[in-house]
């Protein structure tokens, strides 16, 4: 006597409904996977901008060499919105900070193509932090933005499409 015994399997519907759920959430894995890529890039890129006052400090003691009058008649004075301080750029590694306009770098410029941080200055207008010959500190308002410019792209990168952060330094005698 044979006995029979009856299969149970998973029905056409339960299979689709079981695919469509795997598919759903692998596209889901895959979009939070080019999200957090981008995100964990633009922290690595604000931790390095967060190590610039250090270099800037040295260019700006640079410059102003014994004179930081004649530094400080550089530096605009703080308006807004906040356009044309004096401006610097640096490498996406932060090996060094040079100043665009001022006065030619100490070493070999830095090519267009890895110009990855702008860096401007400004000083304050207001006491006490107001630029005076008499005082021994220059204080600056600094903002730091990238991508200043692409690899392979030869114009700048567009200020809104620009991350940023700002600090204040000062720079004595």
């Amino acid at each position: 006597m044979k006995v029979h015994r009856q299969i149970r399997a998973f029905s056409l519907l339960e299979v689709i409904i079981a695919v469509g759920l795997f598919v759903s959430s692998a596209v889901v894995i895959i979009g939070f996977i080019a999200a957090l890529s981008r995100q964990g890039a633009d922290s690595a890129d604000t931790l390095a901008a967060q190590k610039l006052p250090e270099p800037l400090r040295v260019e700006l003691a640079r410059l102003a060499g014994s004179d930081l009058e004649a530094l400080a008649a550089q530096i605009p004075v703080m308006s807004a919105p906040l356009t044309d301080g004096l401006a610097f750029a640096a490498t996406r590694e932060v090996t060094g900070v040079e100043s665009l306009a001022y006065l030619p770098p100490a070493n070999d410029r830095i090519p267009a193509a890895e110009q990855y941080y702008l860096v401007e200055c400004w000083k304050f207008q207001d006491e006490p932090l107001r630029f005076d010959a008499q005082k021994a500190f220059l204080a600056l308002q600094v903002r730091v933005s990238w991508p200043y410019r692409l690899p392979g792209v030869a114009d700048p990168t567009e200020p809104s499409a620009r991350s940023q952060i700002t600090f204040t330094m000062s720079l004595t005698r």
